[in-house]
């Protein structure tokens, strides 16, 4: 039998593994997303968008909530489901600022990890941001999350809005 090929132990870490793996999941993602696009159109790929990023959050959102420890489902609790699933898992810089007990705005900065060249139309973005007005559904259908800044759309950073309505 011949010897499989392996990483060296001592310049692949589990770590250095785990950051690759991450990375090529979300060039993947992104690479997709355009390919969709070039093949379907804008119109057919924000309904494809719409329908994964919908299913996605039936699937993750509750299970998510609890495996962060967060309780309760007001805004500020929906936007921290975000701000720790994207930012310190995912990797995007992000941030949140409590408003009001009704209002929280959920900021991402650059660099937009899985379109780092900003090179979609911002209604793939919007479409996306089906994940996010699901979990509100899910969790708290008081609550809407709407999409108020977009770097595909030119803004300097993406902003959504978790607001009890």
């Amino acid at each position: 039998m011949v010897e499989q090929p392996k990483l060296a132990e001592d310049k692949w870490p589990e770590i250095r593994k785990i950051k690759a793996s991450k990375n090529t999941g979300w060039e993947y993602f992104g690479y997709l997303v355009k390919v969709i696009f070039r093949e379907l159109g804008e119109e057919k790929t924000c309904q494809i968008l719409t329908s994964f990023m919908t299913d996605n959050a039936n699937r993750y959102v509750k299970q998510g909530m609890k495996g962060f420890g967060i309780e309760g489902n007001d805004a500020w609790a929906l936007a921290s489901y975000f701000k720790l699933s994207t930012g310190d898992i995912i990797g995007y810089k992000a941030r949140l600022i409590k408003e009001s007990p009704q209002l929280v705005r959920y900021q991402l900065y650059p660099p937009c990890l899985w379109f780092p060249e900003l090179d979609i139309p911002p209604s793939l973005c919007r479409a996306m941001g089906a994940f996010e007005q699901t979990a509100c559904q899910i969790l708290n259908p008081k609550i809407k999350a709407r999409p108020t800044k977009l770097m595909t759309a030119g803004d300097p950073y993406c902003e959504f809005v978790f607001e009890e309505i």
